[in-house]
């Protein structure tokens, strides 16, 4: 019985090849475009499950509030994590992390191939939390000697050549002694929290005074990323308040500062850390990455949208075609085949398409995932390797797909009845035909919300890249400064640069607009009044900044050489947080500063006089409000010169980067030489925007080309249907023209009627992704018209060759008898 339903059903699906074709091409199309979305989401959602304890790992969040500052900072002391293993029975372990900052690291064997890496440091206990596999190394000892190094793969083939390099040793630039390789890891996933390229034994600074110092008193700071393994069925929240007791017990904080934790779980690191400072990192170390939920959620709903529209199009395509298997139908129904057997054989036929659907998808997606891979930075697949959760979701889908398209139309055709059928009466398909023009108007609907929406996410992300900024980011090289000789001979290296014929000014500041590295923060207020304190940043600059960027001195006066070190210059903002109209040498003192997010209160204020205020430049993303800011005169005590900035030609721009390496190679002959442009940097900012543009575009892209195939199948349809009726009216004189518009009106309603609905959801939905950024456009009227008059014209198009063909046929064709 099978056998046959099987025979039938691909003998139906070769008679009819234009619409087996239609269907299986939108099929196609949308379980690629379900299965590429649907791999990037299982990416998102599975960040760090590669561990696995990862459901019993914690990370230790500290809530703190002092002197009416709130944090929430995911960091620790290095008590807590110690001592806490030792007293409460659920913690099986912990670990301690720090990111130090950066340094050079170099193969004493091979001193040319010097890059900064990264430091970061991790006691004994990291490796037997986490399970990163080692290629090399026993886990249990790798990290519990001092002055021992474990490395990733690709690191050792960086500095080695090879991944047999146990034993062999590495030199960082700030520690004395040679690092012995005593592990190497394989390279993370890409869905991984963490990117260190090697891990630092803490033993190696356990004979420093400062390490000493914390190792004895350290209960209640943030100076180490903690993570708890968990005993089996603990609770996290209990855990938490017993780690705050055990402090408490140990330790008195200061007056006024009360203190919380809690236990995120690692799975939750990645999309659920919102508002959640990084801590225990050096200013100079980028935060780790987030993802975000918001995105995940509007992602799902287009795949799923994807493939509901690819449904449509079957089950559209199916009932239209109902008509053409009456007798079929009939015959069977008269020879006894139930009701239930046709349902069957009718689902089997949808079944079928969709497996060869399927089958289609899997092989394209071999071809398109690698291009898809290197522009989302992921490492998806869809192989016998990959993870059974999405083979289980990918043939779900596959099953929901065949019984969504295929339910109705089984329903539709099976239930006629046999009588009426072999007479050659026509069906009653008041029902189909009004179930197809709401399908036609959903699809229509979903495409046009997308199409507006992706017109309004361009339009926002090219509002991102090209609005001015407040200052200059063309042709700026900027230029890390990584060592003390670098800093030492700022005037001297400032003036051999500017020398360069291909440089125009030159820079020197801690900071640059556009930073990836923190901000420093500070406590300031004027005339004594302690008591309204204001937060700001700090960067420090010198004379030549304002020129350099092109920033814009509102008034007051810039700096001035040497005899500036107690002189500031204000943004607009922060001139107005310290009611300061206008710049005239007005004291204003510094109490406190953050290196992170918790400020330390300084034992001797710093006394400043506000010089200048500039006009209020976008020196952070424009996710962000413009903060108040304060530039302080580059040789000050809060923060030293990190950067030199030089504003080049537009031309021969290799060679002028030549010759600016030469000169720092002259002051930095140990470090390499690392720059960017300003203006990229800059872009990294909106890397994930632009991405999910991109995505977004597609996905649009996709749900209209779906829908104009089985657009294009219901105008052939109505074309054929309607034939006879085209012949009589071009016999009574009907024009071509009136013909199209007769046959093409119908569609153009429902697209027409779709776009009313459809304008108003895109409007609301997006006008709520704005709101992501301090500074967007506004959604402009031009945007629906523009997505909906897109909508009308690739309809019209698309029912227009078989309307016109239909209109051009010979009447006396169309006309003629069997």
């Amino acid at each position: 019985m099978l056998r046959n339903y099987i025979k039938i059903a691909w003998r139906n699906l070769f008679k009819n090849k234009l619409y087996s074709l239609l269907n299986i091409a939108g099929l196609t199309f949308g379980l690629i475009c379900f299965f590429l979305i649907g791999l990037f989401v299982f990416d998102e959602l599975t960040f760090d499950e590669q561990h696995s304890n990862a459901d019993r790992i914690y990370r230790l969040i500290e809530h703190k509030s002092a002197k009416g500052e709130q944090t929430i900072i995911a960091g620790g002391s290095f008590k807590v994590a110690e001592e806490s293993k030792k007293v409460i029975v659920a913690i099986e372990n912990s670990t301690r992390v720090i990111r130090m900052g950066r340094a050079n690291l170099i193969n004493p064997e091979r001193p040319e191939i010097n890059f900064q890496e990264d430091v970061t440091t991790v006691d004994e206990n990291f490796l037997r939390i986490f399970d990163f596999p080692l290629i090399e190394g026993t886990r249990e000892t790798a990290l519990t000697e001092p002055n021992t190094i474990v490395i990733t793969e690709e690191l050792a083939l960086n500095r080695f050549n090879t991944t047999k390099v146990l034993g062999k040793t590495l030199k960082f630039s700030f520690i004395d002694s040679p690092l012995k390789i005593t592990g190497v890891l394989k390279n993370h996933k890409k869905n991984s929290s963490f990117t260190f390229n090697n891990l630092l034994s803490e033993a190696t600074s356990h004979s420093a005074n400062y390490f000493k110092d914390m190792m004895q008193n350290d209960w209640l700071s943030s100076n180490f990323t903690v993570y708890f393994l968990l005993k089996p069925q603990s609770d996290p929240e209990h855990v938490a308040v017993n780690l705050k007791n055990l402090v408490l017990k140990n330790f008195k904080p200061e007056a006024g500062t009360t203190f919380s934790y809690n236990l995120q779980n690692l799975k939750n690191v990645h999309l659920r850390s919102e508002g959640i400072y990084d801590g225990a990192r050096n200013s100079n170390v980028a935060a780790i990455a987030q993802g975000n939920p918001l995105y995940i959620k509007i992602f799902i709903y287009i795949a799923l949208f994807v493939l509901l529209i690819a449904g449509i199009n079957y089950i559209n395509l199916s009932t239209a075609k109902a008509s053409n298997r009456s007798k079929e139908i009939g015959v069977r129904k008269s020879l006894g085949a139930e009701k239930g057997s046709l349902i069957i054989q009718f689902l089997l036929e949808a079944f079928i398409i969709t497996t060869v659907s399927f089958v289609l998808s899997v092989l394209l997606l071999q071809v398109i995932l690698p291009i898809f891979n290197q522009f989302t930075n992921k490492e998806l697949s869809l192989n016998f390797n990959t993870d059974y959760r999405i083979w289980l979701l990918a043939i779900g889908a596959c099953i929901f797909t065949s019984l969504f398209s295929g339910f109705y139309p089984a329903f539709l055709l099976s239930s006629f009845k046999p009588l009426n059928l072999l007479k050659g009466l026509k069906m009653n398909s008041n029902l189909a035909s009004n179930l197809r023009k709401g399908l036609v108007f959903t699809q229509f609907t979903i495409s046009t919300v997308l199409i507006i929406c992706t017109l309004v996410v361009y339009e926002q992300v090219k509002y991102l890249n090209n609005t001015n900024l407040g200052f200059r980011k063309d042709h700026m090289v900027v230029i890390d400064v990584n060592n003390g000789a670098a800093r030492k001979n700022m005037i001297s290296l400032k003036s051999e640069m500017a020398k360069i014929s291909g440089v125009k000014n030159v820079s020197a500041t801690s900071r640059v607009p556009g930073e990836w590295k923190t901000y420093r923060k500070v406590k300031v207020y004027t005339d004594n009044r302690v008591e309204a304190e204001k937060a700001s940043y700090y960067f420090a600059a010198d004379e030549n900044f304002i020129e350099t960027f092109n920033v814009k001195l509102l008034n007051g006066r810039n700096f001035e050489q040497v005899a500036d070190s107690g002189a500031v210059i204000l943004n607009e903002t922060a001139a107005t947080a310290l009611n300061i109209q206008e710049a005239n040498n007005q004291l204003i003192t510094i109490p406190s500063i953050a290196q992170s997010e918790i400020f330390n209160t300084l034992n001797n204020p710093i006394k400043m006089h506000v010089v200048g205020i500039v006009k209020d430049f976008h020196f952070q993303s424009l996710k962000a409000k413009i903060e108040p800011l304060i530039l302080g005169y580059i040789k000050n005590p809060i923060h030293d010169v990190d950067y030199y900035t030089a504003r080049i030609e537009s031309t021969n721009i290799q060679s002028t980067l030549d010759k600016l390496k030469a000169v720092m190679v002259n002051n930095e002959k140990d470090d390499p030489f690392e720059y960017h442009f300003l203006d990229e940097q800059l872009k990294l900012f909106y890397m994930e925007d632009a991405r999910r543009q991109q995505i977004l575009i597609w996905a649009a892209l996709s749900t209209i080309f779906i829908a104009c195939l089985g657009l294009f199948g219901l105008a052939t349809y109505a074309a054929e249907q309607r034939i006879k009726e085209i012949g009589v009216r071009k016999v009574l004189g009907a024009s071509v023209f009136s013909l199209t518009a007769l046959l093409t009106k119908d569609f153009l309603k429902l697209v027409i009627a779709s776009i009313i609905v459809a304008a108003p959801i895109a409007w609301w939905g997006a006008n709520l992704w704005l709101q992501e950024y301090a500074y967007h456009i506004n959604i402009a009227w031009w945007m629906p018209l523009a997505g909906g008059l897109l909508a009308i014209i690739i309809a019209i198009f698309t029912v227009s060759y078989n309307t016109i063909k239909a209109a051009l046929l010979n009447p006396i064709k169309s006309l003629k008898t069997e």
